[in-house]
């Protein structure tokens, strides 16, 4: 696992919280599935330098998000349309749109790259987020690890409703039985073209939010606080971030 701790937090933090951004400490750092350790972290990167870009600031006050056409202020050397493709959704994810998508294929990142780069700045922001709100400095970023990406694309994943091909809850194959249990959801088939990064986003998502079952479960509360302030808070959350789901 990866050195992140919050021994400088005012405020109690659950063990199992710090494991969970340790695992995916530790997995962001590795090889994926088609990026390289060295490329996530530049990924993770990007995703901090954008939150202070000038572009960016632009286009969040802008009336379209594609009105502003401003180089961004790169952080990293990752490739121009990786940089465009990680600042746009740090500074205006809810105006994004399905041509937007599509050009963003269009300029040479196949989709597989496109949701595991998604997947990279998920994690980060919700664990840059959660340091935010308890009120410490975000935590070092960890060091690329060797390793080559496995390349891995299942072959139930096709097209939906979705931007992105994805596996149906009715569809999936042996290699991802373990994650298509529970209730269906389909937020939990976002990420699943690259199911390394369904699987360790969710693997945050239990952690800092609830379990799958513990969602759904009314006759006991698993947190500090109710279902229904979780849920108050997660709507308004929502709401503020412009979140069309």
């Amino acid at each position: 696992m990866s050195d992140i701790a919050y021994e400088d937090s005012p405020y109690p933090v659950r063990t199992d919280l710090v494991e969970a951004h340790q695992r995916a400490w530790g997995r962001l750092s590795s090889a994926g599935t088609w990026l390289t350790g060295e490329e996530r972290t530049k990924v993770m990167a990007e995703t901090r330098h954008a939150r202070d870009c000038a572009t960016c600031a632009k286009i969040k006050e802008a009336l379209s998000p594609f009105a502003v056409t401003d180089a961004h202020d790169a952080g990293t050397d990752l490739p121009e349309n990786w940089v465009n493709m990680i600042h746009l959704i740090v500074a205006d994810p809810g105006r994004l749109t399905h041509s937007w998508y599509q050009k963003t294929l269009d300029s040479g990142i196949p989709d597989t790259h496109f949701v595991e780069i998604v997947g990279v700045v998920a994690h980060t922001t919700a664990i840059d987020t959660f340091a935010k709100g308890i009120g410490v400095p975000l935590r070092p970023l960890p060091p690329p690890q060797v390793g080559e990406p496995s390349n891995y694309r299942p072959k139930e994943a096709r097209q939906h409703q979705a931007w992105a091909p994805n596996i149906a809850w009715d569809e999936f194959g042996p290699n991802e039985a373990d994650y298509f249990i529970g209730p269906e959801a389909n937020i939990r088939r976002a990420l699943t073209l690259v199911p390394d990064e369904a699987r360790g986003f969710f693997d945050v998502v239990a952690a800092q939010y609830l379990a799958g079952p513990q969602m759904r479960d009314f006759s006991q509360e698993f947190r500090a606080i109710t279902h229904l302030q979780i849920e108050l808070l997660a709507a308004r959350v929502s709401a503020l971030n412009q979140c069309t789901y």
